[in-house]
């Protein structure tokens, strides 16, 4: 089993693809990526002990060492993304994000307290404006 870093998927086997360099003959070369995004930043997952308790697997067993285990593990899993993803609709970690965008897309280093006092009100005032002005006639 393999997983992807990229997109957090997990799948059987990567798919092969061919870089030719721009070339139009070989040699080229063979690239394996995840079937998903086509990244290939992926490892193969090499489970010894249960996702859930911690306790050595035995041979031939992957990932849980019991039914009861998988149930409380998968249980955990969808408590910890459901955390995530509300972490994600929070306020603060949405201003931060900007932050961090603004400062990629900007060349800068505002830190987070910079970008709210000096540089969100003067976007925000810029969304604000609108498009099409009347003019006085």
């Amino acid at each position: 089993m393999y997983y992807c870093k990229n997109c957090g998927k997990e799948f059987e086997k990567p798919e092969k693809t061919y870089e030719t360099h721009h070339l139009s003959n070989p040699p080229f070369e063979l690239l394996y990526v995840c079937p998903t995004c086509k990244s290939s930043n992926f490892y193969e997952k090499n489970s010894t002990h249960c996702r859930c308790c911690g306790s050595r697997l035995p041979s031939g067993v992957s990932e849980y060492c019991s039914p009861s285990c998988k149930i409380k593990g998968e249980r955990m899993w969808r408590r910890e993304l459901k955390k995530r993803q509300s972490d994600l609709k929070d306020p603060l970690n949405m201003i931060v994000k900007e932050c961090a965008i603004y400062n990629n897309s900007h060349g800068t280093r505002y830190s987070y307290g910079q970008y709210v006092a000096l540089i969100r009100p003067k976007l925000l005032k810029e969304g604000k404006k609108c498009a099409k002005r009347k003019k006085n006639t």
